[in-house]
């Protein structure tokens, strides 16, 4: 069977290689390094919401003084920061509501860890880590009062003009007696905006082990600065003042609350984002990670401390499974305990709920889910707070990757937590702590951290060794430069990977952090050479990595079989030499090896002596098509008579063209698939359903979709255009229910 056009597709193809090569160059860097960036100033630039901590704790553990602010910190990009705040302290007195403005400067080190010096409206010293792009950063340092702790987020570049519908919010305080705090404080709940200026609200919240549930109602207002300030009262009377800070498009926001009885501040999402359906058991299904902390202070003083760090398995309908590795200061220190808890659960359609551990413990908590899936349905994370026997205890939980391995965790991550300084079976004070962790994947370790507890700043470098398993779980162990080791459980959350916690523990300390990709997670450097998605790259077809120092200078692959060196640059997928198309300083392009099997797989990149971080992908078992693309967007389109499509060489209505794509997936091949060689000659179809639209219609006749005769990695697919208006209309490849990137392609009618 002659392939119809065939003699028409070589001189496409010879365009097409150069396209798939052709993409932007990172900056040069003497170590090869898959994924990755470095920072500036300009790296914080413009307004984020901000959200602040302070913290005075006497030697006996009371928290003497309190500080609690939202706001929004601005970044120049250069080197000026303005903090602008309203607060909420209890010192010698009560002071609620107090606007304040800090001003100073600010510096990022290339590895996203910096500095910020505040000379107006106060005197303090923070040590900074930007991450996410720069799109967040996290804060900790003091002044003559308070160890501090703080975050923000990008606002957006227009704040909203109303909010509606049911968010979740969860977050940390203490309980109060005039001028004296009384306690520490959970909360989770929800809060229901009408869009007209009413507020509805209902939390749980838990002090020492007694758990009370409020709920309230009154008015709110949103400003121009995505700040929200409202009013509750409860049923019995209590009046509560809001301070909202707004960002992100759902939107998410920081809070604090106070009254004359009780002072707390957290964080906010949408319970769901973008459907009405609201929520019901079936939507916490599957395994989060999930850490778990517990106090007792009785007259404010912490005497009982666990935390806990693991995966929540939801059934999806009505039961949960708690793995933990846990660590307790409760009349001696106890480390590394494994605890498997399990229960039932219930969830509303409010996104309100409740779990009860009847195996492994006795316990009860209140549970939110937010951020739920418009199309699936799966709320993406969760908090708990409740008690059991021993403690106070608060909790959360976000979607694990489908896998991992060690190369999950990769490349420079920020972390940020709070912990207590301990000293042997006695809780002596609280600590919060801030830094960066370099991980190489393949199991070592760097980090550098402060510490902040008091007025008083310790800094920490450290070096160790990590694992991590297939479920997304494992262990971080690093020791100082006086010998102290930390040593504690991690857990991997988050579709991409780009985050983790770690509870960590050494005889003096005990602390919860959160770690995020300065950049992006490395493995997300490693995409489909045409539509550029991550973990969209099956055996045998075409992929990218973008990087640093991946190569001394730019090379092609002049024959066939491909070569798996160019230069001195060298890829390897599980070990096994990938077909190398293209490489330069910024960027390779190679061959995803025919006998990968699906799964997770280990990508790294030799440039001569030095080898890069390894880095973990996602191999589909099934076809995840990326269609080819030139110039502003336009679908790589093969029109009847031989000419590239585009603007102005349109196809028509009617007429046969070829689509050219990679990521096909399996095929049923016409001969030998051997990585690095030219498909075989004669038909080769992928293996799994497939359909093509063009404007959403679809295309009735499909006379092929499989690997193009003679080229290596590409597909093509031959279809017959349905009917549609003239213009630019999106066509997507659909294999195995697995949809392509939508470029265009021109018709004329």
């Amino acid at each position: 069977m002659q392939l119809a056009g065939w003699n028409e597709f070589k001189r496409p193809y010879a365009v097409l290689l150069p396209m798939l090569l052709c993409f932007a160059a990172g900056p040069v860097l003497a170590q090869t390094t898959i994924g990755g960036g470095a920072c500036t100033s300009s790296t914080l630039t413009g307004t984020y919401e901000f959200l602040m901590s302070g913290r005075q704790v006497t030697t006996a553990g009371t928290v003497s003084k309190l500080f609690q602010a939202v706001g929004t910190a601005n970044f120049d990009g250069l080197s000026k920061v303005t903090l602008t705040l309203t607060a909420n302290t209890v010192t010698a007195t009560q002071a609620f509501g107090t606007p304040l403005v800090y001003s100073g400067t600010y510096s990022l080190q290339s590895n996203c860890v910096g500095s910020i010096n505040i000379t107006n409206g106060d005197s303090a010293t923070f040590t900074v880590e930007a991450y996410n792009q720069g799109k967040a950063f996290a804060v900790i340092g003091s002044d003559t009062n308070y160890a501090y702790n703080g975050s923000g987020n990008a606002q957006p570049d227009t704040c909203p003009t109303t909010i509606s519908g049911i968010h979740e919010f969860s977050g940390t305080g203490n309980t109060l007696s005039g001028t004296s705090v009384t306690g520490v404080l959970d909360v989770a709940g929800v809060l229901q905006f009408d869009g007209q200026g009413n507020l509805t609200a209902n939390w749980t919240q838990v002090s020492n082990l007694a758990a009370t549930t409020i709920t309230a109602t009154g008015t709110y207002s949103l400003n121009s600065m995505c700040m929200i300030s409202a009013a509750l009262t409860d049923s019995a009377g209590n009046k509560y003042a809001l301070s909202v800070s707004v960002y992100g498009t759902s939107p998410s926001f920081a809070i604090a609350v106070t009254t004359p009885q009780m002072v707390f501040d957290g964080s906010g999402a949408a319970a769901q984002t973008t459907t009405t359906t609201g929520c019901a058991v079936s939507s916490l299904t599957g395994p989060y990670e999930f850490t778990l902390s517990g106090r007792l202070a009785p007259n404010g003083i912490t005497s009982r401390l666990q935390l806990a760090d693991g995966a929540a398995t939801f059934d999806g309908l009505g039961k949960v499974t708690i793995s933990l590795t846990s660590n307790t200061v409760n009349g001696s220190q106890v480390f590394g305990t494994p605890l498997v808890y399990s229960g039932t659960y219930t969830l509303a359609s409010n996104c309100q709920g409740t779990i009860s551990i009847t195996s492994g413990d006795i316990a009860s908590m209140s549970l939110v889910a937010y951020s739920v899936d418009a199309t699936t349905l799966q709320a993406k994370s969760f908090t708990v707070v409740g008690t059991d026997a021993s403690y106070a205890l608060n909790g959360s939980g976000t979607v694990q990757p489908a896998a991992c391995a060690v190369s999950t965790l990769s490349g420079e991550f920020p972390f940020s937590g709070t912990g207590n300084a301990l000293s042997g079976s006695a809780i002596t004070g609280v600590a919060d702590i801030a830094g960066e962790v370099q991980f190489d994947g393949q199991g070592n370790a760097t980090a550098n951290w402060t510490v902040a507890s008091n007025t008083s700043t310790t800094n920490v470098t450290a070096s160790g060794t990590y694992t991590v398993t297939p479920a997304c779980l494992g262990s971080l162990t690093l020791t100082d430069g006086s010998n102290n080791k930390y040593t504690g459980a991690v857990s991997v959350f988050g579709a991409l990977a780009a985050n983790f916690e770690w509870v960590a523990t050494n005889p003096l300390l005990a602390f919860t952090v959160a770690g995020r990709a300065a950049f992006v997670n490395p493995g997300q450097a490693v995409v489909n050479a045409a539509s550029f998605n991550a973990d969209n790259t099956p055996a045998g077809s075409v992929f990218t990595i973008f990087g640093s120092s991946l190569a001394t200078k730019e090379a092609q692959a002049t024959s066939t079989p491909l070569p798996t060196a160019l230069l001195t640059t060298s890829v390897t997928v599980n070990g096994e030499p990938a077909p190398l198309f293209y490489a330069d300083p910024g960027q390779i392009n190679a061959q995803m090896p025919e006998d990968i099997k699906p799964g997770v797989a280990t990508v790294i990149v030799k440039d001569g002596s030095s080898t890069s971080n390894a880095v973990a992908v996602m191999v589909p078992s099934v076809g995840t098509p990326g269609i080819s693309m030139y110039g502003n967007n336009m679908a790589v389109v093969v029109n009847s008579d031989g000419g590239v499509n585009g603007p102005s060489s349109e196809a028509k209505v009617g007429d046969t063209v070829v689509v050219y794509f990679t990521g096909g997936g399996p095929v049923n091949a016409s001969g030998t698939l051997a990585s690095g060689a030219p498909s075989p000659a004669g038909l080769s179809p992928v293996s799994g359903a497939n359909s093509i639209t063009v404007d959403g219609v679809a295309a009735t006749t499909v006379n092929y979709v499989g690997l193009t005769p003679g080229s290596i990695g590409l597909y093509q697919a031959n279809f017959v255009i349905p009917k549609v208006a003239a213009g630019g209309h999106a066509i997507v490849i659909t294999i195995s229910g697995q949809a392509s990137n939508n470029p265009l392609i021109y018709i004329s009618n």
